[in-house]
């Protein structure tokens, strides 16, 4: 079956996330847009998984469980995991490579973990769109440790993207799969023999996608998902 999808979306976890993007209204956004899956993709964090896994499950909609990693070399990589308990594990330990350096919310906004009923129960100290201080193969080797997907986030757009922070795209075998942001050029070379997911990168409810892109699954579930993205590696 084919479904649509937004595999990159920020919550109000991340700083540059708006307060609204609460785990049950991004959720909902979603369904009400007809997406049948998404992955929350917080910044170096998945601590707002809990909640948009009970969105999903309550909504019908299937919720990937992702981060998006930074590197130290400031390349942004999205992790995809098997099961929310993979996702914390590696989310917890993503959070220790973060530098000491702690949010300022009037500054770079707000970091609210939320609870049941969608209410805010607290925040996260640290900056979550700082570096970390790993290498791009060392994220690579702690998503695959957690049973994870491995996929460099918008590689053709601005500093962050692979392209814009390396200069180049590192040749295949390396990194089958990426994230090529819609509308923008990405060099040809880049994209050769990839698997490409397309997706918003979406930190305000309206900049949500609709059903734009898809992708071929067994069925409509966290594992039919996975493993539907897991086969595109090879």
């Amino acid at each position: 079956m084919e479904i649509s999808y937004d595999f990159h979306i920020h919550s109000c976890l991340s700083p540059c996330g708006d307060d609204e993007m609460t785990p049950w209204n991004l959720v909902g956004m979603a369904k009400v847009m007809g997406l049948d899956a998404i992955a929350l993709t917080d910044h170096n964090t998945t601590r707002n998984l809990p909640q948009a896994m009970a969105a999903g499950d309550a909504y019908g909609v299937t919720v990937l469980p992702g981060m998006e990693i930074s590197s130290k070399e400031d390349v942004h990589i999205l992790g995809y995991f098997p099961s929310l308990e993979a996702a914390l594990a590696a989310g917890d330990e993503v959070y220790s490579h973060l530098p000491d350096i702690m949010n300022k919310a009037d500054l770079f906004g707000n970091q609210n973990l939320i609870g049941d009923e969608d209410e805010v129960i607290g925040t996260l100290e640290k900056l979550l769109i700082n570096a970390t201080d790993l290498s791009v193969d060392e994220v690579s080797a702690l998503i695959e440790k957690h049973g994870g997907i491995v996929v460099p986030a918008h590689i053709n757009r601005g500093s962050n993207g692979m392209i814009g922070a390396l200069g180049l795209m590192p040749f295949l075998p390396q990194f089958p799969m990426i994230e090529v942001y819609p509308g923008v050029d990405c060099p040809a070379y880049a994209t050769k023999g990839r698997f490409q997911l397309h997706s918003s990168d979406a930190h305000r409810l309206d900049a949500l996608h609709g059903p734009e892109f898809f992708l071929d699954v067994k069925e409509n579930s966290l594992s039919g998902v996975f493993e539907s993205l897991k086969s595109k590696l090879s």
